[in-house]
């Protein structure tokens, strides 16, 4: 079969575009969703020296590029979008600014504990929690089932829950003390 670009836009465009939309759905706008669909079929294009058919099948090798190409269009798109604007910034009063700092350790505990996670329940929380994917989609997408998936995820916020309840109470007793 002869191969051009249309054919592979033909076969693939669906997947791509649904995976590139799981992605960006919640970061990017539908331009955003479409740049980044193209970008993924010239990158195939101009590398389809590079598959290897001995590694997996064509649609997969365009899906991981449509994985890293998405990825690294919402980082961007977060960067992009976490600029701050000085001008536009008040002066907060001390207290605020504590609460700032308290929860920005908050934050880095709860990084901490997902880090502790196995590889399944780590990737799973991070799709469901940090990537904002559907449980349907992380359940196709890692051949679990809905109940499994769902145990994880429960699972994973009961054990935030326990350490985020015992670090304030230390913190309650270090202000005492």
């Amino acid at each position: 079969m002869k191969l051009n670009i249309e054919k592979l836009m033909d076969l693939y465009m669906g997947s791509v575009y649904g995976l590139a939309k799981s992605i960006l759905i919640n970061t990017g706008t539908e331009q955003d969703i479409e740049e980044c669909v193209q970008d993924v079929f010239i990158e195939a294009w101009n590398n389809i020296d590079k598959f290897d058919e001995s590694r997996g099948s064509l649609k997969t090798w365009i899906l991981i590029l449509c994985k890293y190409k998405a990825l690294n269009k919402k980082k961007a798109l977060i960067k992009k979008n976490n600029i701050i604007d000085i001008e536009a910034l008040q002066l907060s009063s001390k207290e605020d600014i504590e609460e700032n700092i308290l929860l920005k350790e908050r934050k880095d505990e709860v990084i901490e504990v997902i880090k502790s996670f196995n590889p399944i329940d780590k990737e799973i929380f991070l799709r469901r929690y940090f990537m904002e994917q559907s449980i349907e989609y992380i359940c196709g997408y890692m051949k679990l089932s809905r109940q499994a998936v769902d145990n994880r995820l429960w699972r994973g916020r009961k054990r935030l829950r326990e350490i985020i309840e015992i670090e304030g109470r230390r913190h309650i007793n270090e202000q005492r003390g």
